[in-house]
């Protein structure tokens, strides 16, 4: 059990041989050097420092490895000129970075006197600015590739992430710009039709109506792990994924700047998805009700989803 209510374990809590299952978590935010995060978390959790180009990681912390560095990603997605400017323009739009690795769920409440001192500091999040779309990324071990859990956790995030979006707000510059977009409905489509039963189906599904990692949650990591065979004939262009036996959730905001913000925003909607995974009269609910719809609106489905966790609610924790 943990002492802070807001990360709770997930319902299934451990993976098949019985280990705990981990979450490393990845943040986002600008205007603030990697020098001045470093400092700041040393200060919280000790550690041995090193230090490297536009990079820098904490050894031996009380959360054992933290890593900062300048996400770099963003730039193919910038003009021409980016490149030439300063370091210190580019961090208006160019985020720094906050990696660590796989926590238990009880070790996420320890971040959140980071967040505060990072925005006394100046770090500026997802809705201070037009050009910013920052965000947390999760990545939640999985309890067995093959696991029905886990494939069940995978159609669930289909059902709700349309009402994920609309109950949690996500920014509208994350929205426009071509890091979370939602998954085709022609994919939840096919996993309701097919309701894979190995993950390596699931692989086939996705890469036939998706080809890009820049979605709400970005299952590459987890099938190239899985599947890396397959992974390679199905997304070699995929090449640079790294592999690893977890979730890639990247839906949420970092909110960084925003007094009160912590990570329990972002764990709670992951266990949101993995509560109506584990929960099978509220998951075949929600399939039964897909296939009935009428409309293809996202709205007019968030809100039907709104009513049917509203129903079950006493199942699991749904509400």
């Amino acid at each position: 059990m943990t002492s802070d209510a807001r990360y709770a374990e997930l319902p299934v809590a451990c993976d098949v041989d019985k280990e705990l299952r981990r979450v490393g978590v990845e943040v986002e935010f600008s205007d603030i050097t990697e020098k001045i995060v470093l400092e700041i978390l040393q200060r919280h959790f000790g550690g041995t420092l090193s230090v490297t180009s536009l990079a820098g990681s904490l050894e031996d912390t009380a959360l054992g490895t933290l890593k900062v560095e300048l996400d770099t990603a963003l730039t193919k997605f910038a003009d021409g000129g980016l490149v030439e400017r300063s370091l210190d323009q580019s961090r208006k739009i160019v985020p720094v970075e906050i990696v660590t690795d796989p926590l238990r769920a009880a070790d996420l409440s320890k971040l959140d006197p980071v967040w505060s001192d990072l925005r006394k500091a100046g770090a500026r999040g997802s809705r201070d600015g037009v050009l910013l779309g920052f965000g947390v990324h999760l990545n939640v071990a999985v309890v067995a590739p093959d696991h029905a859990h886990t494939l069940n956790t995978i159609r669930a995030y289909a059902l709700l992430e349309d009402f994920l979006r609309a109950v949690h707000g996500i920014d509208a510059t994350r929205r426009l710009l071509p890091f979370v977009s939602p998954w085709p409905s022609s994919l939840v489509d096919a996993f309701e039709e097919t309701r894979p039963r190995t993950l390596a189906e699931a692989m086939r599904l996705y890469f036939a109506h998706v080809s890009s990692r820049n979605h709400g949650l970005d299952l590459l990591p987890l099938f190239k792990e899985a599947e890396p065979d397959l992974f390679q004939h199905l997304g070699g262009v995929h090449d640079s994924v790294s592999a690893r036996p977890a979730f890639h959730f990247r839906l949420p905001d970092s909110r960084i700047d925003e007094k009160g913000w912590s990570l329990a925003q972002a764990w709670d909607m992951w266990r949101r998805v993995e509560t109506v995974a584990a929960a099978p009269a509220c998951l075949e609910a929600l399939s039964a009700a897909w296939t009935a719809r009428t409309s293809n609106s996202r709205t007019a489905w968030a809100q039907i989803v709104a009513d049917i966790l509203d129903e079950n609610s006493s199942e699991a924790e749904l509400a």
